[in-house]
């Protein structure tokens, strides 16, 4: 009885597996028709099978050719997911050598009626684009989409860079029904595979060896064989302040240990950070790029002409490299035009930009040198490979301190780096090839602070001003949020999530003034921050300053929180009580410190007179707290919450005669 009911299920679990046909042009009924998917109710799209199989080809004429094939088929479940159904295929140059994209064919699937149609994607919505020097793209966008569409497309890819390797990719920000990958690799190329370690999902990796056939030679060799084939890929978890959710994907990177062709002797590729920063630093014309002076000359000695001291040089010849050269939005370690072409047209990448900076420090006497890192999009580099690099930026050294600059990002002081660049280390380089790790996250504290004063007239309306003074980063941060921003949209910015208020008579001060506080002052009127029970006034003393919101809700967390810097945040209130009212409850002063010296939270209040001022500030100490933190800092800012909730309770009494003049707040 008990092995034919085995059977029966098996043979139902053969069925069923049967059933499902991953084969390119296969699509079912049954996938088009699915409304939402089984285990991720949310998600707005799924891969439904991702087939990538790379090998090494090998011709007698040509040699050795790296091709890598994939399949996609991709559900979308709303318009949210037709994000999905364009697609952007990055390929790479150098020099006369390029990779090469070929045989795209893809087919859209919709329902009409109860029939299943098919629209092709044709070769006229296939598009080249050239990228930059080093890069080109093929992109496209899948016909005919409606929610529910199955989108199908396959693709090759062929490589004269044989030694590098793409990384796997086995997660993404949406399920994954099946996932299967082959990475053939034969014997002459030494690859390890790194598997992330910052991800939370592992998939497991078989990996066997098989004879390697190289058609012409009549000997036959190895080649290492990695399979992977897995289902049901959860996808990576969307949680607030990560710093790059793709860092956290599941996925392998290949690194190449040595090559050994036959009757060739092994050349070993396995490098020191220190190897690869010196390569770079030869090969990408360092040493011929920060010679080069002559075409400068005249404008820094013009520039220096009323420098006192290193750091006026530092200041002025930065500031003017930012306003002489235009960013061309293009990230590279090298200078692709070179400097002095860069120069001459007033634009370049990263690296023409940089790279000029450094040659003009130098040539006015300081310590100037090149700091390799890699964007937050490149991910955090794991073992030394020039890959693990994409950008470059500069490190002067004056006495004991590194200050780190990036001419490309016009609100940038000394000092301060763009988002892209605070990626955990880099690597600085000096003249006789040796090198060193700097770290890219600033050890300072960033603040921001607001100054309320405010009164409660007799029709029970709060009016008042406040001054917020943004400092470093904060006021970085506000420059690049709200630059090109005119004065109307910005104060229907400001009053957005504030409830009943009317602001006017804003001003700002030193807004354009690179690394200076920005000063915003402006009135407000608020028509229902008072509530009257009986002959009680109720009002939450932080009015819109308050933190009315833990943003850390979920129960659990998988990924560091990510708070890009320490930062300082707080606010100073005067409040006059109004005339005939008493203060019949004050909330209590508090304060709370989160895990020894990670954060800290002060609420102080007190009354003098007819006036009350409170003063509260949330000190966060650190740019990144580990998840293990992460259920203390979530009880952290629900005492915070809980305590910026409270309210402030004016009993009425008699008319008597006080004061009723506001002292003026900074």
């Amino acid at each position: 009885m008990h092995l034919k009911f085995y059977l029966i299920a098996l043979l139902l679990i053969g069925g069923t597996a049967q059933a499902q046909n991953y084969k390119f042009g296969k699509v079912s009924k049954e996938e088009v028709q699915e409304t939402a998917h089984p285990t991720n109710k949310d998600a707005d799209a799924a891969i439904l099978y991702k087939k990538q199989y790379t090998f090494y080809e090998y011709n007698s004429n040509t040699g050795f050719a790296l091709i890598t094939k994939y399949h996609y088929r991709i559900k979308l479940y709303n318009e949210d997911g037709f994000d999905w159904a364009t697609v952007n295929l990055n390929s790479y140059i150098n020099g006369s050598d390029d990779e090469k994209i070929y045989s795209i064919k893809g087919y859209t699937y919709n329902l009409e009626g109860d029939q299943l149609v098919e629209e092709k994607l044709r070769k006229d919505e296939i598009f080249d684009e050239e990228v930059s020097k080093y890069r080109k793209a093929v992109k496209f966008t899948m016909p005919s989409l409606k929610p529910g569409s199955v989108i199908e497309y396959e693709y090759e890819k062929s490589s004269p860079f044989l030694t590098s390797l793409d990384d796997t990719e086995l997660q993404t920000t949406i399920p994954i029904k099946r996932i299967e990958v082959k990475v053939e690799i034969p014997e002459f190329f030494g690859f390890v595979s790194h598997y992330n370690q910052l991800a939370s999902l592992f998939v497991p990796v078989t990996q066997t060896s098989e004879p390697f056939n190289m058609h012409a030679q009549s000997t036959n060799y190895l080649q290492k064989v990695y399979t992977i084939a897995k289902e049901d890929i959860p996808a990576l978890k969307e949680e607030v302040y990560v710093d790059y959710l793709d860092n956290y994907a599941a996925r392998i990177k290949w690194e190449l240990q040595y090559t050994k062709f036959p009757n060739q002797p092994m050349e070993y590729f396995s490098h020191t950070w220190d190897d690869v920063s010196k390569s770079i630093y030869d090969e990408g014309g360092y040493a011929t790029e920060l010679r080069k002076s002559n075409f400068f000359k005249d404008d820094i000695d013009g520039v220096l002409a009323e420098a006192a001291n290193p750091e006026e040089k530092l200041i002025l010849i930065y500031n003017f490299v930012k306003s002489k050269i235009a960013w061309n939005d293009y990230i590279g370690y090298t200078a692709e035009n070179g400097i002095r072409k860069a120069y001459k047209e007033g634009t370049g990448n990263t690296g023409d930009i940089n790279l000029l900076l450094t040659a003009m420090l130098r040539y006015a006497g300081l310590q100037a040198y090149p700091v390799l890192l890699s964007t937050k999009s490149n991910g955090v580099p794991v073992f030394p490979t020039r890959s693990g690099f994409n950008y470059v930026i500069v490190g002067v050294q004056l006495g004991e301190q590194i200050i780190l600059l990036d001419a490309t990002d016009k609100n940038a002081a000394p000092g301060e780096l763009p988002d892209r660049a605070r990626n955990w280390q880099g690597r600085i380089i000096q003249d006789d090839g040796k090198s060193g790790w700097v770290y890219l996250l600033p050890n300072y504290k960033s603040s921001k602070w607001d100054y309320l004063n405010f009164q409660i007239t007799e029709d029970l309306k709060i009016k008042g001003k406040c001054t917020g003074v943004y400092n470093r980063l904060a006021a970085k941060n506000h420059r690049d949020k709200y630059r090109g921003i005119n004065q109307d949209n910005y104060i229907e910015m400001l009053q957005e999530g504030k409830g009943d208020i009317l602001i006017s008579a804003l001003t700002k001060e030193n807004e354009h003034q690179i690394g200076s506080d920005i000063k915003e002052i402006y009135q407000f009127e608020i028509h229902n921050g008072v509530e009257a029970i009986g002959d009680k006034l109720y009002i939450n003393p932080l009015l819109f300053l308050a933190e009315d919101e833990n943003p850390f809700k979920a129960e659990e967390r998988t990924y560091p929180i990510y708070l890009n810097y320490p930062m300082k945040y707080g606010s100073t209130v005067n409040i006059m009580v109004p005339k005939g009212y008493k203060v019949e409850s004050l909330p209590e002063s508090a304060m709370v410190k989160m895990n020894e010296d990670g954060a800290n939270f002060k609420y102080i209040i007190s009354q003098s007179a007819n006036f009350l001022r409170i003063e509260t500030s949330i000190d966060l100490n650190k740019s990144i707290y580990a998840s293990s933190d992460y259920e203390y800092l979530k009880n952290f800012f629900d005492e915070i919450v809980s305590k910026h909730s409270e309210a402030i309770v004016l009993s009425k009494i008699e008319d008597r005669n006080e004061s009723t003049e506001l002292t003026e707040g900074r």
